[in-house]
């Protein structure tokens, strides 16, 4: 032991200087124990006094500048002086400061010197008096006391310490370097012979010391995590199997095995080399554990579950499967088994195949369902899907063309949707809305296919087409009406007063209907024109009535002066003779006016001017010309200058007797009128351009209709001339017959012609101006048709593309095809299409017989004998299908599985290395490799190499 640790300090002598006060040995107490940490405090002071300052002294001599005075304690200035370590064994006093300088000092005090006591080392981070190499020791346990009861603080001691180790029988050395409160065994201490640890520690308050006795040894030991790695090692017979005789057994044990490690420091389980292996044994355990408790609540009937847990037990590798003791699980799952080779089933679903090519009929190179309406195909496709369910889950994949069940759905909901859609279709609604409602119902029902459209029922056809027809009997209706008001030159009807309110709401009626009807309705409607322009006419007509019935009345008036009855009457007049020939006719009054003209008197002053004779003649020549109808252009035009001329050479005075100028001033105003009407009539007659000339003359029949009577009189001849000279229209002929081509193209929802034919009345169509476009009334059913033919045309290029190469995608393309698109399709190429589309739909018994023959390849989850023959042969026959046939071996992937695990079972035969070979690296390699086979795979190797072990 190191002696020099353990000296202890030399007593310093101390000089006592007794203080000496003047009239007093002691004139300040002071109260509290003489110990270290104890608290005394000035209990006491002089009387009359105020004391404002305080310092606490050592009873010791110290030599300054000043002389010999005591030591003062540092930084004790206050009443009160908690006793420093340093003052142990020391005497102190206080001396007392008053405000005018007076000094009280105390009496000495001695503190009791410090005796100090350390109790024996504890040692942490060891478990049962050992401790492995790596792991570190902590010193703990220490106290350290005053034997005379001073009251030590943790702050004030100051702690050393020393290790040793055992160094023969009771004899210890000390460690070099190990001089902390921690100690770290080394790795090799075992090997150095360090294998008994103890430890001292010294305790030093101030100038006192105290040293500890040795603690307890502590062993350095592998011992622990020795005999856990020795029983870790246990754990396993070899490297695929472990040495479990019952897995609960088994499952104890390491469980016991890993809370002993767990207990370990983390130093000490960084020994315990192999506790991979603890870790393993104690995952596969839980897996095992798992699977048979998966396997006790599982139920025999679902197939599902069962093979789940076959795939998963099939997932064990040897060491894994060494813990299902005696292969109980193993077997247990194996009894549950059915692999699908049953031949029911096949035998339910070569049935079922043909079931569902049987919902297909064949007639006129098209496709249609042998069910003739949607709830009979409904039944149909739900018995047949429910034979499906039926059936195992891997033997419902092998039925096939379920694609036509699929679609038969499709088309059920397709059509459901569109009667559906007649819920719209009210027999109480207007004519007008059952024609628009139709109209949409029409759309829908024309992008059915062929085969949805045969599962309408007529009855809904029907209905289709009576609403389609709806404003029918309006229409001829409304003709006919029309027909009874309308004609070229004059109106077929003669109104009265009586009854010509009832014409004018007749004529608003028909206009109201018409604007009710759809568009192709309205069509169809002949003159509707022409009644607009009765309307209109009856408004004309109607004003000038109400005016020649305000004449008669004013000229049955008495009092009347003969300029307002003459005002009146020319103005009326007027307006007449504004009116067309038609509003005219409309006048019913017009006759009764026209022969009560005003009576006009002329007031001469009494001067009777020399000409009156001539005014009176010209007056006479004027009169004639109240109708104009009895005159020609040219007469009328000639009379009028003549009488114009004969005026003009009246005197002013004579020219009061012509009191029917108006009717000169009128015709004047006709002839001025007609002339230019003619000259419409010129610029048409001079055009050379056919298109033009036809236009110019539709022009000049427009302005004649706006002439006035008397205009349309004089201007007739020539205006009858231009029409009898003009070209004949044989667009007219062509118009007609173009829109009866394009209404005879469709006929029970097909195309009755080609597709040339459509495109050849497209041109037609196409080549006529915007206002004969406008008469082509069944233009919808010919842009509808154009629109089919480029689908089908589209259609036609993958046909031409793919059919040979992919027909799946042509056939695919047709189904969608509605059945107006596919009846443009021509015979031939249709049958080509069903033809190959009724040969993929044939049941495949190559198919069918491979499916069990790969089902074959397994029995109970075992591989058969001669499995190696038996794959290549399936392999060869699937090779040799279409890649249609392919498709219905839904359970190929067993063939691949099958050809995998061939692989890998070879694999490892490759690098086979029999027992008692020299060459121990390869013999390991082959068994790590076989420990890794799942349980088939070890019987297929087994059964394949029975001599390798």
């Amino acid at each position: 032991m190191n002696k020099k640790l353990f000296l202890t300090a030399a007593a310093i002598p101390v000089a006592l200087i007794v203080p000496t006060v003047a009239g007093a040995a002691e004139t300040v107490s002071v109260t509290g124990e003489n110990i270290v940490n104890a608290t005394l405090k000035v209990e006491k002071l002089p009387n009359d006094t105020i004391v404002n300052a305080y310092q606490w002294y050592y009873l010791e001599e110290i030599t300054g500048e000043e002389g010999s005075t005591n030591k003062p304690i540092s930084g004790a200035t206050s009443i009160s002086l908690k006793v420093p370590v340093e003052a142990a064994g020391k005497s102190i006093f206080v001396e007392a400061t008053t405000t005018d300088g007076k000094k009280f000092k105390s009496a000495p005090r001695t503190i009791q010197p410090l005796e100090l006591d350390i109790t024996i080392p504890t040692l942490e981070g060891q478990s049962s008096g050992f401790v492995a190499p790596g792991e570190t020791v902590k010193v703990a346990g220490i106290t350290v006391t005053d034997k005379n009861g001073a009251k030590l603080q943790s702050d004030q001691i100051t702690y050393s310490y020393q290790w040793f180790y055992k160094l023969g029988d009771n004899s210890f050395t000390i460690i070099e370097g190990a001089a902390g409160s921690t100690y770290t065994i080394p790795k090799d201490a075992i090997e150095k012979d360090i294998k008994n640890i103890a430890v001292t520690v010294k305790a030093k308050v101030g100038l006192s010391f105290a040293e500890s006795k040795l603690s307890d040894t502590i062993t350095v030991s592998k011992q622990p995590t020795d005999t856990l790695t020795k029983e870790i090692k246990a754990l396993l017979v070899n490297d695929n199997k472990y040495n479990v005789s019952s897995l609960a057994e088994f499952s104890a044990k390491v469980a016991e095995l890993e809370k002993n490690y767990q207990s370990l420091s983390a130093a000490a389980k960084g020994n315990v080399s192999n506790y991979d292996v603890l870790k393993r044994a104690l995952a596969d355990v839980e897996l095992i554990t798992k699977l048979n408790e998966k396997w006790s609540k599982i139920e025999t009937s679902n197939e599902k579950e069962i093979k789940e847990l076959e795939e998963a037990y099939n997932k064990l590798d040897l060491l894994q499967r060494s813990l299902d003791v005696d292969e109980t699980l193993y077997t247990s799952i194996k009894n549950l088994l059915n692999e699908p080779n049953d031949l029911e089933e096949i035998k339910e679903v070569r049935k079922l195949n043909q079931a569902i090519i049987n919902l297909l009929s064949y007639e006129n190179s098209l496709v249609k369902y042998v069910a003739s309406d949607v709830d009979s195909l409904q039944a149909s496709v739900k018995t047949i899907e429910a034979d499906i369910e039926k059936l195992s889950q891997s033997y419902r994949a092998a039925v096939q063309n379920q694609a036509i069940l699929s679609e038969a759905k499709s088309d059920i909901k397709k059509v459901e949707q569109f009667i559906k859609s007649f819920d719209k279709l009210a027999t109480n609604s207007t004519p007008n809305k059952q024609v628009t409602t139709a109209k949409s119902i029409r759309t829908a029902y024309e992008k059915l296919t062929y085969k949805q459209l045969k599962l309408v029922p007529d009855v809904y056809v029907q209905r289709l087409t009576t609403a389609e027809r709806a404003e029918e009997s309006q229409i001829i209706n409304l003709n006919n009406v029309i027909d009874s008001y309308i004609s070229d030159d004059v109106y077929p009807f003669n109104p009265s007063a009586g009854s010509w309110q009832s014409h004018v709401n007749n004529v608003n009626q028909m206009i109201k209907e018409y604007k009710s009807l759809t568009k192709a309705s309205a069509a169809q409607i002949i003159g509707y024109d022409s009644l607009v322009t009765l309307q209109k006419d009856l408004k004309a007509a109607e004003k000038v009535i109400k005016d020649m019935d305000a004449y008669q009345k004013l000229s049955a008036t008495t009092g009347v002066t003969e300029s307002k009855l003459n005002s009146s009457y020319t103005s009326t007049l007027k307006a007449y003779n504004n009116l067309t020939n038609l509003q005219q006719s409309l006048v019913y009054n017009a006759e009764e006016f026209l022969l009560n003209t005003p009576k006009i008197s002329v007031d001469g002053n009494g001067k009777v001017p020399t000409d009156k004779a001539a005014a009176e003649a010209l007056k006479a020549d004027i009169a004639k010309f109240a109708d104009v109808t009895k005159y020609s252009f040219n007469q009328l035009e000639t009379a009028v200058n003549t009488a114009s001329d004969s005026y003009k050479k009246l005197s002013s005075a004579a020219r009061k007797y012509v009191t029917n100028y108006y009717l000169l001033t009128a015709a004047n105003k006709d002839i001025t009128g007609v002339k230019s009407f003619y000259k419409k009539i010129q610029t048409a007659r001079e055009e050379t351009d056919a298109a033009k000339k036809a236009k110019k003359i539709e022009t000049v029949q427009k302005a004649y209709a706006k002439l006035p009577a008397n205009q349309q009189h004089l201007a007739k001849e020539q205006y009858e001339a231009l029409l009898k000279n003009q070209n004949i229209d044989e667009n007219a002929s062509k118009i007609t017959q173009l829109n009866n081509d394009i209404a005879t193209i469709v006929s029970n929802n097909l195309y009755v012609v080609t597709i040339e034919r459509i495109k050849n009345l497209s041109t037609q169509y196409s080549s006529l101006s915007s206002s004969e476009k406008k008469l082509i009334t069944n233009y919808d059913i010919l842009k509808t048709a154009l629109a089919d033919v480029k689908k089908v045309e589209s259609f036609m290029k993958t046909y031409e593309k793919s059919f040979a190469s992919n027909p799946s995608t042509v056939i695919k393309a047709y189904e969608k095809l509605t059945s107006k698109q596919v009846s443009l399709i021509d015979a031939g190429t249709r049958q080509l299409i069903i033809d190959k589309q009724k040969g993929q739909q044939q049941t495949n018994e190559n198919a069918l017989s491979l499916i069990e023959s790969i089902n074959s390849l397994l029995v109970k989850g075992e591989y058969i004998n001669g499995l190696q023959e038996k794959v290549s042969e399936i392999r060869k026959a699937y090779d040799a299908l279409s890649d249609a046939d392919k498709k219905v071996v839904k359970n190929y992937s067993k063939l691949t599985q099958a050809e995998g695990d061939l692989k890998k079972v070879e694999e490892v035969h490759a690098i086979y290395e029999p027992a008692g070979s020299s060459n121990d690296a390869a013999r390991k390699a082959w068994q790590t490799a076989y420990g890794k086979l799942s349980k088939r795979l070890e019987l297929l190797y087994t059964n394949m190499y029975p001599t390798e072990q």
